[in-house]
């Protein structure tokens, strides 16, 4: 007798992933912080998601006033994925202070629990629907190419491909500031 026969056997099922395109808002709390320091918080939080949950993100952008996300995610619903990603980002800005600005332009304080409060109330995004197929597919590493010349199209290029917070960065060979992981079919 073999020592394996009497071995069980069990299959594991891999995880349903949802696959989530949408365009988040970016909330008043930007107002309180650097611009650049938003961007990275924002890309820090999405990037932690990796070791804990099921999130691959596919594609991203980080604009000052809004985050495009292609995500696939076990979370069924965008409204859950959108909580954990403020979460994330509330934890980041309580372990990684920077100094908030005053409304008024004067000095700036430092962030204290109070502060850090009234700046990241939630919620920190709205959320809408991405309808932009041209953006997605430029996110996501397709190309996009009309047989005519569309100048709204070849802006939004320049635009994405000279991005530093975009995935497009990734699909053409480059490290960029957040993880990103080809569509899993």
């Amino acid at each position: 007798m073999k020592k394996n026969e009497n071995i069980k056997k069990v299959a594991i099922a891999a995880p349903q992933l949802h696959r989530h395109k949408v365009k988040l808002k970016i909330g008043n709390w930007k107002k309180h912080f650097d611009f650049n320091y938003v961007n990275t918080i924002i890309a820090l939080a999405l990037n932690d998601f990796h070791d804990k949950i099921f999130f691959y993100i596919n594609g991203y952008l980080i604009t000052s006033q809004n985050l495009y996300l292609v995500v696939q995610t076990t979370e069924k619903s965008v409204e859950e994925m959108v909580t954990k990603i403020e979460n994330q980002i509330v934890n980041l800005l309580k372990t990684n202070p920077q100094k908030l600005k005053e409304n008024r332009g004067e000095v700036s304080i430092i962030a204290d629990d109070e502060n850090l409060f009234y700046a990241a109330r939630k919620p920190l995004f709205k959320i809408y629907p991405l309808e932009n197929d041209h953006l997605i597919k430029l996110i996501t590493g397709e190309k996009v190419e009309l047989p005519y010349f569309d100048r709204d199209l070849e802006h939004l290029k320049n635009r994405i491909h000279n991005h530093p917070f975009c995935s497009a960065i990734n699909y053409l060979g480059g490290v960029g500031p957040v993880e990103v992981t080809p569509f899993r079919g």
